[in-house]
């Protein structure tokens, strides 16, 4: 296993399109980090550098100690998992779980012990005389992943490896590749466009948009501190509610305030929008902080505000509200699947005002 590192990294194409704009950072030995943005962001684009597949236009890419960036991709020690699987049609599940040890000269005896062990790693020993067409979806994704395995690799790369399964499928390869990486103890660098995936299953998350860089921390982190509004809108499911409106102070007390409400700052985080007086910003806060009044969780800052539910969507363990406020802003809230909410009702929802976020709406950056 080994660290790997993106120093300055950029790919520019002949039509002068930047695909990925000055990558800097750092993966450490055996991490498990996670690019997630949407598409065309430059998350594949960047594991295709790593992996050898695209060329740098400027910049160097280091595994371990060794900088990559003119060796061929079968000289990294890399495995990848591609989308597809690429599995060759014509070989049985043991004949593609071994064919890059063949490749690379391993002897007979090796290569049966490497396949066997990690198929009963993946519980896939019974198919190994089976053909891919004969294999279901998850069945293909678990002989992809081994015969990244066998190759022993320092790094493992995967590109969106679970968005051919189904839902429940998904959600099984999901926790079987995240005890994967416990049992390997290897560095994984995984790309998705499923936040879902990238805040359960990685230890870092690195957020890309239009080729750049936005945040890379904890998926905790990432979550309850994004550095701008579009890591803010990007995590999470339901997206972070947003609204514009002006800070205002009135006898010591500050204000954030829009035609269709006027919200209270707590005092304590004051001093930080004393420069933002008088300006616009962008007040987001998530749905879960949101709360219908009959079913409030203790030790929030509660502040009601009106709206009209527009839409309920009953989910099981929760209600997703889609409400809107007098002129025109709009909210959506989850909440406790007893609230008694119909389409139509005027309410009173509750914001935790301990959970708030404002962004700078020029600059679009979190204002501390």
């Amino acid at each position: 296993m080994a660290k790997v590192c993106f120093e300055q990294v950029t790919k520019r194409y002949d039509n002068g399109f930047v695909a990925v704009k000055d990558l800097n950072f750092t993966v450490e030995t055996g991490e498990f980090l996670v690019f997630v943005g949407p598409s065309g962001c430059g998350k594949t684009t960047s594991l295709r550098m790593l992996a050898g597949l695209e060329s740098i236009t400027s910049g160097n890419i280091y595994i371990g100690d060794r900088r990559v960036n003119e060796i061929p991709s079968k000289d990294r020690n890399i495995a990848m998992v591609f989308q597809s699987y690429a599995l060759y049609p014509h070989m049985s599940v043991f004949g593609n779980m071994a064919f890059s040890l063949e490749l690379q000269g391993h002897k007979k005896p090796e290569i049966k012990q490497r396949v066997t062990a990690a198929a009963q790693q993946l519980g896939i020993e019974n198919l190994l005389q089976r053909k891919p067409k004969q294999l279901s979806g998850g069945q293909r994704q678990r002989v992809a992943v081994g015969r990244a395995i066998v190759r022993q690799p320092n790094v493992f790369l995967m590109d969106e490896p679970l968005s051919n399964l189904d839902a429940k499928l998904r959600t099984k390869a999901r926790v079987e590749l995240s005890k994967l990486h416990q049992d390997l103890a290897t560095t994984f660098i995984y790309v998705t466009h499923d936040q879902v995936e990238a805040m359960t299953m990685g230890t870092r998350i690195a957020v890309m948009n239009q080729g750049i860089l936005q945040q890379i921390d904890t998926p905790q982190e990432l979550y309850e501190n994004p550095s701008n509004l579009f890591v803010a809108g990007f995590m999470g499911s339901p997206s972070m509610n947003f609204m514009s409106g002006i800070l205002q102070q009135e006898n010591q007390q500050l204000f954030f305030k829009t035609q269709s409400c006027q919200i209270p700052l707590p005092q304590d985080r004051q001093n930080s929008y004393q420069q933002y007086l008088g300006k616009e910003v962008i007040f987001g806060i998530r749905p879960e902080n949101i709360y219908s009044q009959e079913f409030l969780t203790p030790k929030i800052n509660p502040f009601q505000i009106k709206v009209t539910v527009n839409l309920v969507e009953m989910m099981g363990h929760e209600l997703i509200i889609y409400a809107k406020l007098n002129h025109g802003d709009e909210l959506v809230a989850r909440i406790d699947p007893q609230s008694n909410l119909m389409a139509g009702d005027t309410v009173n929802l509750v914001l935790d005002l301990n959970r708030f976020h404002l962004f700078d709406k020029n600059q679009e950056h979190k204002i501390s």
